[in-house]
């Protein structure tokens, strides 16, 4: 999820187990003003988050995206831009590292508290990242 503020954007997002429950959660500036970018960002941080945990080993990970055109810049590889190619390889690798990732196409506006996260991670000087 992403949030802008002004010229900034935030990135945000939690990590849930199959019951819904909040196993991790992040928080912080995107590296970019532009919205699709930081969601890209946003599914980075995600999959770095999860391949971090034990819970990778026995669960998959689904990434819901609220953009129609990062959800198809995830899952057809010729869609992607060029500009950033750098942050597609890095997410390929760790998809490698994570195991099961499956996208999802979701509701912008469904997610109150990763638009929080992503709202609070505006003005964050460093990114949050947190799970258990």
């Amino acid at each position: 999820m992403e949030k802008a503020k002004e010229d900034k954007v935030g990135c945000g997002g939690i990590l849930r187990d199959l019951e819904g429950m909040a196993r991790g959660i992040f928080s912080g500036a995107a590296g970019t003003n532009v919205a699709e970018e930081a969601e890209i960002e946003a599914v980075k941080i995600t999959l770095e988050v999860f391949e971090s945990t034990s819970w990778k080993y026995y669960n998959s990970l689904v990434i819901e995206v609220g953009f129609v055109v990062v959800f198809s810049w995830c899952i057809n590889k010729g869609l992607r831009p060029w500009t950033l190619q750098a942050i597609f390889l890095e997410i390929e690798s760790t998809k490698r590292k994570a195991g099961s990732i499956v996208f999802s196409l979701a509701d912008r506006n469904g997610n109150e508290l990763a638009f929080s996260l992503a709202l609070a991670g505006v003005n964050r000087t460093q990114l949050f990242k947190a799970w258990w």
